[in-house]
């Protein structure tokens, strides 16, 4: 009990936070309401950021569309129709009609929760000080989903193209009755900016929470170094990452302790943990493909029987490696997926950075602290042909699953010649091809439902 309330306030701002889930939005795919919510207090703001409401999120489409993920010929043709399948399959329509997009709009109702915070703040009594720690959190939060949104419905960034761009609507009030069309790429991404330099600026925010839905300037500056890798923005992404590993860069050796995580509890626990997000599926992907849901020959490849990753992770199962499932207790089973901003991505960050400015040392010394931590016999890489392919491949190794991360880079890579690659689906006979993804398609960007489209006419679909 004292471990939860860790992170859980003690007294959640219930009617609150049941108001504030159930409020109904245009711009979503139900009809509107006519809730207010209205916080009066310091004590109501914190509340609402302590709520695990906020870490409790689903991108779990953004993984299945990577090339991170194998699902079994059986499990397909059982399973023909549903969202699941067809995001594997880069299928032409992702959803039926009457399905809700469960990725769009639960990230809205965290981005109200952030908005109705932001927009209350200046209201209620407290002092300057009192104020600046909820409202940079909030920031922080509303930038997290925001990137998370636009790397997943909008196009990779691009300097170029970014004014023209589509990527998704842009939120700031927690206007009920709003019908906004889509941003543009540039202008989701200069609010992020805006709201994570803000945090990062603010005196009163201390480098780590209180706890790990409460994030602090490590959380903020790790953040901001992976909006700048997605601009291209190498020396700020560097520069921010540096920052953040300043703060906090403590990793955990696998062969001594490692902790599994199956809730937000373990999360708080693991000291890599700079902002905890987290899924845990009980009855959704889980019930479809239960044992049928495995690493993909590709991702497979790039680990060896050293690696811990492969061994804490993930049971084989004849031939192939499945996710490492976990009985919760009380005849509940689930699977979990850790979206968490970290150490190692902190850390790989940075590395990726110095190769691109040729710092081969200093990016091969970040990459084997990182494996230092992770293989059960280490040995050093010494050289390599390529640094930066060296990095990327450890990126890949370390945030598998990781709320779309995977598919985020895929896109970003897809930009260059040395990187890019055509993805393929195959049968179990690892020769049949199901499904093809050139660089770059159209099919990268995820649909949104039709629900989304008749209820807004100012949406645009993304093409397919």
């Amino acid at each position: 009990m004292q471990n939860r309330k860790a992170f859980l306030s003690i007294v959640p701002l219930c009617l609150c936070m049941l108001l504030l889930l159930s409020a109904c939005r245009k711009f979503l795919d139900q009809p509107a309401g006519t809730t207010v919510i209205n916080p009066s207090t310091i004590k109501d703001l914190q509340e609402m950021l302590n709520h695990d409401s906020i870490a409790l999120c689903n991108f779990i489409l953004a993984d299945i569309m990577s090339d991170d993920m194998k699902i079994s010929d059986n499990a397909l043709q059982l399973d023909t129709s549903s969202y699941y399948a067809r995001t594997y399959l880069w299928g032409k329509d992702i959803w039926n009609s009457g399905d809700p997009d469960f990725i769009y709009n639960s990230a809205y109702r965290r981005i109200l929760q952030m908005n109705i915070i932001l927009n209350k703040i200046d209201a209620v009594e407290g002092s300057a000080q009192q104020k600046n720690i909820p409202r940079a959190q909030a920031q922080i939060n509303r930038a997290w989903y925001y990137l998370q949104l636009a790397n997943l419905y909008g196009p990779h960034y691009q300097s170029t193209t970014a004014a023209a761009d589509l990527s998704v609507p842009l939120i700031l009030q927690p206007d009920a009755g709003t019908l906004p069309a889509r941003a543009t790429v540039q202008d989701v991404y200069n609010q992020i900016l805006k709201d994570l330099n803000a945090a990062v600026s603010n005196p009163d925010l201390p480098d780590m929470g209180a706890t790990i839905v409460q994030p602090g300037k490590a959380a903020a500056l790790a953040l901001l170094a992976r909006t700048y890798l997605y601009m291209g923005n190498y020396q700020q992404a560097e520069e921010a990452a540096h920052r953040s590993l300043v703060m906090r860069n403590e990793l955990l050796d696998y062969n001594v302790h490692f902790i599994p995580t199956t809730s937000l509890l373990d999360l708080s626990k693991n000291p890599e943990t700079l902002m905890g997000k987290l899924r845990m599926d009980y009855s959704g992907f889980y019930s479809k493909y239960t044992s049928s849901f495995f690493i993909s020959k590709t991702l497979g490849d790039l680990f060896d029987t050293n690696d811990n990753r492969l061994i804490k992770f993930f049971k084989q199962d004849g031939d192939v490696y499945i996710l490492n499932w976990i009985d919760g207790g009380q005849d509940l089973t689930y699977m979990y997926f850790n979206y968490s901003i970290g150490v190692p991505e902190v850390l790989l960050t940075e590395a990726e950075c110095l190769a691109r400015r040729g710092d081969t040392a200093g990016a091969l010394a970040l990459v084997n602290r990182l494996r230092q931590n992770r293989l059960i016999q280490y040995t050093p890489i010494e050289g390599a042909t390529d640094v930066l392919a060296t990095v990327l491949q450890e990126r890949r190794r370390e945030l598998f699953y990781h709320g779309g991360l995977r598919l985020f880079d895929l896109k970003r890579l897809n930009r260059d010649p040395r990187f890019a690659q055509t993805l393929q689906r195959t049968a179990d006979d690892g020769s049949t091809v199901l499904a093809v993804l050139e660089p770059g398609a159209p099919r990268y960007l995820m649909q949104f439902s039709p629900l989304i489209i008749a209820n807004n006419p100012h949406m645009i679909q993304n093409p397919r």
